[in-house]
């Protein structure tokens, strides 16, 4: 009987972990643009937007690390269009679409246009 237990609980563990990851990868997400807004809106002169901006760049030095998070913000993104475009749209105005492909344009264009350390 105990090891059914623990077995149903691992199980629900391991369940409970794939539901929740992906929004895991989101809040990584959303605290490495907020690292990089407050370094840029600080500054470097402040103390505070000098170490924003080291630790963001020292993270986004391995591609490996934020890759996943990437994937699964683009993915919600995607999502959210799908949903957004479908006639099931909880928004009745086209405000929600034309949010999200700014959104996405200006993702784009930081990413075309920024200068990278270390010239990637």
């Amino acid at each position: 009987m105990r090891d059914a237990e623990v077995l149903l609980v691992r199980r629900v563990r391991k369940l409970l972990l794939v539901l929740t990851r992906p929004f895991g990868y989101l809040a990584f997400v959303a605290a490495l643009a907020a690292l990089s807004a407050s370094a840029k809106l600080l500054g470097e002169e402040h103390e505070l937007g000098f170490f924003a901006g080291r630790l963001n760049e020292t993270i986004r030095r391995y591609p490996e690390v934020t890759r996943r998070g990437v994937r699964i913000a683009w993915l919600s993104w995607f999502l959210l269009l799908a949903l957004a475009l479908s006639p099931l749209d909880p928004i009745a105005s086209r405000w929600d679409e034309v949010v999200l492909f700014a959104v996405a344009l200006g993702v784009l264009w930081h990413r075309r246009f920024h200068a990278h350390p270390g010239g990637r």
